[in-house]
């Protein structure tokens, strides 16, 4: 992807959404803001210590004590609201959605709940035996996945162009740069160790659902393969032929679009994004947009 840093537009997956509202195609990444949102409604609702948010987050002393649904939870948890909370939001579902339209929904889903459920289990191993060397809070938030998803996306992406031209890697370093050096200035030593951990563990895990292809260095592990469906070809109208047994039946046509398309996403498949000129990449968005205006 070349070219400016540009707002896209929710949608334009390849693969069906998990579900629809009305007109809203609710996909993996979609589902973890709509129930943020939730979350946020219940965090004005409840009382002021906050019961169902402090169930929720990550706080390794009870993880240790069996409360193990907290490692996924822990992403929906909102133990404080601001400004930046919204922020964090917004970036989630924008990194989320442009990971989710190269990977398709059910490796999103891989790559978003495994890191979270990675990162907690890091973050308690560490936490327990440096108690006291820094706040009790723990985990809580998409801020931290909306972080690790936006590094990810501009590791795929490193000579992107944000606002003002500034490269994406450039923007990728002072992310990491301002998060290490606030957390070691607070000796927040816990919470530092476990975000350089989470940097190793996104890695990995991206390029396990087929991100990041080109960075041989990070390691590769192999997961299920997950086949994708091929969308089925509109119904022709008109007479029925009966085929008898003297001839095979004949394969449902397939519009040029999609041929198109399928063979974008078989190379994608073969050799990762990165493996498509500039010209095959806007091909790929213009193919999806119209087949799915269908």
């Amino acid at each position: 992807m070349s070219g400016y840093f540009r707002f896209g537009r929710a949608g334009g997956e390849a693969s069906n959404p998990w579900f629809r509202i009305g007109s809203l195609d609710v996909g993996t990444t979609m589902l973890v803001v709509l129930l943020s949102i939730v979350s946020l409604i219940v965090f004005a609702l409840e009382p002021v210590d906050k019961p169902i948010q402090n169930a929720i987050a990550m706080i390794s002393d009870d993880v240790a004590h069996g409360q193990i649904w907290r490692l996924a939870t822990w992403p929906l948890a909102n133990l404080y609201f601001d400004f930046w909370v919204a922020i964090n939001i917004f970036f989630f579902w924008y990194f989320g959605t442009e990971l989710e339209r190269n990977i398709g929904r059910i490796r999103m889903a891989v790559l978003i709940f495994g890191t979270a459920i990675l990162t907690g289990v890091v973050g308690t191993v560490i936490d327990l035996p440096m108690t006291g060397t820094f706040y009790q809070g723990g985990l809580a938030g998409v801020g931290t996945l909306g972080l690790l998803l936006a590094l990810v996306f501009i590791a795929e992406n490193p000579h992107i162009r944000f606002f003002f031209g500034i490269p994406g890697w450039l923007i990728g370093v002072v992310l990491v740069a301002v998060q290490v050096i606030q957390l070691l200035g607070y000796r927040f030593l816990v919470d530092l160790y476990t975000f350089l951990c989470s940097l190793v563990i996104v890695a990995v895990m991206a390029r396990a659902v087929g991100l990041l292809a080109d960075r041989t260095w990070i390691p590769h592990v192999k997961l299920p393969h997950f086949r994708r469906r091929r969308r089925r070809s509109p119904r022709q109208t008109g007479p029925t032929v009966v085929q008898g047994p003297w001839q095979p039946p004949a394969a449902p046509p397939v519009s040029r679009d999609q041929a198109a398309l399928d063979a974008l996403l078989d190379k994608i498949s073969a050799s990762g994004m990165d493996s498509l000129t500039d010209g095959e990449r806007e091909q790929l968005m213009i193919l999806r947009d119209r087949l799915r205006r269908r």
